[in-house]
């Protein structure tokens, strides 16, 4: 079977990081290539198989992009694939343009629940596609709500290779080299540093926290628009620390040297960086939103907060600071959840599956 896939390439977070690695898994069996619009940033960083073609298509605004858009379609549709997946609002909207006036089948993986820019044509555009592929419960519902087909849509919850995540340094060596204390607890977060993913409030609770526990470091690992929001909500608070973004071997070094892991988003699609603390045994607080709750079962395998509390939030991570036998239970019971229900392999061949019946 012929795929093609389409997304924008620009930037590499875990949704293009996921696309990528359905590519990879796709192409053990058919022949797949990646269409990238926007830029090259994700197929350069995304670890992809020689078995993918990608065909990078890099512009900026205005009418340079129309025309490199306009190639885009061109070169997919000479590519005569059988199907098309498509994410994000301009993969989806490109896939639908390559399949116009055919019988091509189409798929679109729906990562994330909050509407896109352009909501009444992503609407319409989805109309047309064969199947949704809905992240998480919370991703379904938001589809159904905007008039899609539930026939045509299935929930294949977000996953992670977990085959990839490997120690390479030592606890101490990881801790030295991001400025934390080898012999306290740390709290650790990583997000990019924006409106969904709350980080103000982590900081508002950890200000609560370390006036009782003077041993407790946080940890913020990512960067964004609200950097600089973050960075003044810190104040010079000696024991929160910003490393930036860190990817690859020392993205899982510093996740296992995390003690605690907080997830204190406003809302969610279903976060692989939750599924990595879940797997590498971690206790969590997580916010009871959306995609969080497709993981999180309170007091099961991690605790769930109301969103945007920071007195909720501090009295949840004191618990878990307070009581050594409550994480062992929880963080046990999500590594055993994470590799049963999050394995990039289970949910990569659900959506084979998927691709095949069409």
């Amino acid at each position: 079977m012929k795929i093609l896939m389409v997304f924008d390439g620009n930037g590499i977070g875990g949704a293009e990081l996921q696309f990528m690695e359905l590519a990879n898994k796709l192409a053990k069996l058919h022949r797949v290539t990646l269409v990238s619009l926007h830029g090259d940033k994700a197929p350069a960083g995304g670890r992809l198989s020689g078995e993918v073609k990608v065909l990078s298509y890099t512009y900026a605004s205005g009418k340079r992009a129309l025309f490199k858009v306009l190639s885009a379609i061109g070169v997919g549709r000479a590519q005569r694939p059988d199907v098309i997946v498509g994410t994000s609002f301009i993969g989806n909207a490109v896939a639908r343009a390559i399949q116009f006036g055919t019988a091509r089948k189409l798929v679109s993986l729906q990562t994330v629940s909050a509407a896109p820019k352009y909501k009444a044509a992503d609407r319409r555009i989805l109309k047309s596609y064969d199947a949704l592929v809905a992240g998480c419960t919370d991703i379904k519902d938001y589809l159904l709500e905007h008039d899609q087909d539930p026939g045509r849509i299935c929930i294949v919850n977000n996953w992670v290779d977990f085959s990839a995540r490997k120690i390479t340094e030592g606890r101490s060596e990881t801790r030295q080299r991001y400025g934390l204390p080898e012999d306290k607890t740390v709290i650790g977060c990583i997000g990019r540093m924006h409106h969904q993913k709350g980080q103000e409030y982590l900081i508002r609770a950890f200000r609560q926290i370390s006036d009782t526990h003077s041993d407790v470091h946080l940890a913020l690992v990512g960067d964004g628009p609200k950097m600089d929001e973050m960075r003044v909500e810190a104040g010079d608070h000696p024991r929160i620390v910003f490393t930036g973004t860190i990817t690859g071997e020392s993205y899982t070094n510093l996740l296992a040297a995390f003690d605690l892991y907080a997830q204190p988003s406003r809302f969610e699609g279903l976060p692989r960086t939750l599924l990595d603390a879940m797997y590498m045994q971690l206790p969590i607080v997580a916010t009871a939103v959306n995609g969080n709750l497709d993981a999180m079962r309170d007091g099961n395998n991690g605790l769930t907060v109301p969103p945007e509390d920071p007195e909720r939030l501090a009295a949840a991570l004191t618990r878990l600071l307070e009581d050594p036998a409550l994480c062992k239970t929880l963080s046990e019971q999500a590594a055993r959840d994470a590799l049963n229900h999050f394995s990039m392999e289970i949910q990569t061949s659900r959506i084979e599956e998927i691709i095949r019946t069409l």
